[in-house]
């Protein structure tokens, strides 16, 4: 499952892909950035409501028969944000980084899942199954490198533009703004180990920054698989086209 700040990380992605496969969506997404950031964390909002994940991410984890066209689901949803090229820009900000999130999510946990149905794969494009990230331990280990990815100043925001930034009509904008501002110092850093004790998420606890807490992290990472730059670009490819695709659909 992707992180928090691995969300935030693959709208980075996105912002810099979109600018040429759909350049006034990338100008709305660069103009209202705070916007596109508080999407990218609204469907983990839950954490911090009575709801729980599938009202959010439209679809049961446990539940192979909900994960076809969930994305679709959620658009359907959304009446009144559709059509995106009718939206103000803050709001096309926020969806799009709502859409980078349950894109990412779909793809990663359920489209490359062994349960998915095979049928719902036919006529799809060949990176979006991308064979070197079938195996759930590679497809987690170049979530986590992407996750880890040192981001750009020009990318990053104080917290209080954060909390300032809009959010459409409809959406529980204090959860979101709880959970997005909760991550985002992780945002600018560049250690994993810094990056992990950023923890926002109610009932976890931050581990201790202490040596012998550090040096037991770096061994339960160190026995887990790592990705290589290629996996990394395989998932990029896979997930932002993707992706992608779902934004022109709503757009």
């Amino acid at each position: 499952m992707p992180s928090l700040r691995g969300h935030m990380v693959f709208l980075v992605k996105l912002r810099q892909e979109l600018q040429t496969a759909m350049p006034e969506v990338g100008k709305a997404v660069a103009a209202e950035w705070a916007s596109a950031l508080l999407g990218c964390e609204a469907p983990d909002s839950h954490f911090f409501t009575e709801q729980v994940r599938q009202d959010l991410h439209m679809l049961d984890q446990k539940d192979a028969g909900t994960w076809t066209g969930a994305v679709e689901r959620w658009l359907e949803s959304q009446p009144k944000l559709a059509p995106g090229r009718k939206q103000p820009p803050a709001t096309v900000a926020f969806v799009v980084g709502y859409l980078s999130h349950i894109g990412l999510d779909t793809w990663a946990e359920q489209y490359l899942s062994v349960e998915y149905p095979a049928a719902a794969r036919e006529g799809m494009p060949a990176a979006w199954y991308p064979p070197e990230l079938v195996d759930a331990p590679r497809r987690r280990a170049a979530l986590q490198r992407m996750a880890e990815e040192p981001v750009a100043e020009e990318f990053q925001v104080d917290a209080e533009t954060l909390r300032r930034a809009a959010v459409p009509e409809g959406f529980r904008a204090e959860p979101i703004r709880q959970i997005a501002t909760g991550i985002l110092p992780a945002l600018a850093l560049v250690d994993p180990w810094e990056q992990s004790r950023v923890q926002p998420l109610p009932g976890r606890e931050q581990r201790p920054d202490t040596p012998e807490e550090r040096a037991k992290w770096e061994a339960e990472r160190a026995a887990r698989p790592r990705a290589s730059v290629a996996e990394l670009h395989v998932l990029l490819n896979g997930a932002l086209d993707f992706t992608i695709e779902k934004i022109r659909r709503w757009w």
